[in-house]
């Protein structure tokens, strides 16, 4: 099983994001993603950028990929796509509207480059993956919220190749309109970037004072760490073949060790979510996996790894 790192979904700055991946070119990661998720006006990399840090991770041993836009509905998003397209390196089609800008049988340098559909791609079921197959997809993250069973049969009855995000804020919702912006009483148009002063996201939390969801830009996620580290040996005898862990602005470091020494047998699921509670900020979750409330936190201790 693989241990994946997914595109940076907050906004870094230039040099911060140049230190990350000097920093992930030495951890113990076989495949990287890199790229925009969330909204085309925060380009801290260039695409001069991308292609030599990609460059770079690939002489370190690290396999590429470069992530698409979550959602795609202007001519300035359809550019950004049409960018990554340049790149010599596998694309991660975040929206549809990526297939039909970059084939999936499209070849760089005489090798086949491919398209992965990534993990906001709503493969909830074996016709979406079997569709995917006919137009050529070999890989497919799977949506956050499905469950171990739904995982299981999708796998068991297309064969595809299957990475679960397992590790980090969850990406619930995507919009075009900017949730930092209007915290500043801003709109999307007049946006001054205030997305930097949070670089894991602007907790929002009840009256009561309880974190219910981080804002992030465009787009809304947990306020918990979703994390699945309890269960590797239960997506292994599923046949999920990676597993991703998504980049936060501390600790990612230990959180890669960690997974590493899971999935190479050095660690206990137990031991792992001790010191994963330590480098969580506002607790952990798994409720989606385990066919509950996505908030909620089901523990090996509770029986998880079944």
């Amino acid at each position: 099983m693989k241990l994946t790192l997914g595109p940076v979904l907050f906004d870094w700055s230039r040099d911060e994001l140049i230190r990350f991946y000097e920093e992930v070119a030495g951890m113990d990661i076989d495949r990287i993603y890199i790229g925009e998720v969330i909204c085309a006006k925060k380009r801290s990399l260039e695409i001069s950028d991308i292609e030599a840090i990609g460059t770079r991770l690939e002489r370190a041993g690290k396999e590429v990929v470069v992530s698409s836009l979550a959602v795609v509905s202007n001519e300035n998003e359809l550019e950004m796509v049409r960018s990554i397209s340049t790149l010599p390196f596998p694309v991660e089609a975040n929206d549809m509207s990526v297939f039909n800008i970059i084939p999936t049988d499209s070849s760089i340098a005489g090798g086949q480059r491919g398209v992965i559909a990534g993990p906001h791609i709503t493969t909830y079921n074996v016709p979406a993956v079997k569709f995917l197959q006919g137009i050529g997809v070999k890989r497919v993250i799977f949506p956050v919220e499905l469950s171990k069973e739904s995982v299981a049969y999708n796998i068991l009855h297309t064969g595809i190749e299957a990475e679960v995000f397992a590790h980090g804020k969850v990406p619930l919702a995507f919009s075009w309109r900017c949730y930092t912006s209007r915290a500043y009483n801003l709109s999307k148009t007049r946006c001054q970037f205030h997305c930097r002063r949070y670089p894991d996201g602007m907790v929002l939390r009840t009256m009561d004072g309880e974190p219910v969801f981080t804002v992030n830009g465009t787009s809304i996620l947990s306020a918990s760490i979703y994390t699945l580290a309890g269960c590797i040996e239960d997506l292994r005898e599923i046949g999920v073949s990676a597993v991703r862990v998504s980049p936060q602005y501390r600790d990612m470091a230990r959180v890669v060790a960690v997974f590493r020494k899971r999935l190479d047998g050095e660690m206990g699921p137990i031991e792992a979510i001790e010191v994963l509670r330590e480098t969580a900020g506002e607790g952990l979750c798994n409720g989606w996996y385990h066919a509950q409330a996505g908030k909620e936190y089901v523990g090996p201790e509770l029986g998880a790894l079944g």
